[in-house]
């Protein structure tokens, strides 16, 4: 067992936990893709909730096209650039201002999708994209943290290609 303070346990003081034991907490059935995940990549490179839970979720309800080239605004640890290209065979832009380009470059290299995801550090109000360089564009738990007001749709909204749209996903607050 590692000496890790998983999801649901006291960080001060940690638990051992097996691996299995970790797989079961994070295993949801709603998400079957997620489940094939490493959970410990999954926690080692968590920023927030679980990444690839929100990911899977909006994929559910989009319409997405292999091969698609698709901009993944606030991508964090680019754990969910690396699912949209091993799931679904988009080309994605990997844009975060957090974290630096080349630590997301490596995971996108380890991870084998180095061909279809290319990490990019960017500041939202000014991103480096050419009018109409993206199909859809998703931001997940992150679009909160860099807009200030509605207009900021019209500004993003340069980057989409004719007929696609945005696509974003935040966690639901307990009740």
């Amino acid at each position: 067992p590692r000496l890790r303070a998983p999801l649901g346990l006291d960080l001060r003081t940690p638990t051992p936990i097996t691996d299995a034991a970790l797989a079961r907490r994070l295993e949801r059935p709603q998400y079957p893709r997620s489940n094939a995940y490493d959970p410990w990549w999954i926690i080692d490179n968590l920023m927030g909730p679980h990444p690839l839970w929100l990911v899977e979720s909006l994929c559910q309800v989009t319409e997405l096209q292999t091969g698609s080239r698709v901009l993944d605004l606030g991508c964090g640890k680019a754990l969910t650039s690396i699912f949209l290209a091993r799931e679904f065979g988009l080309r994605v832009t990997a844009a975060d201002l957090w974290v630096a380009a080349a630590d997301n470059q490596a995971l996108i290299e380890a991870a084998g999708v180095a061909d279809r995801v290319v990490a990019v550090h960017a500041e939202a109000h000014a991103l480096p994209f050419e009018p109409e360089s993206f199909d859809p564009i998703v931001s997940l738990d992150a679009y909160q943290y860099f807009v200030p007001d509605d207009r900021y749709l019209l500004y993003l909204s340069r980057c989409l290609r004719p007929g696609w749209t945005h696509g974003l996903a935040l966690p639901r607050r307990a009740a």
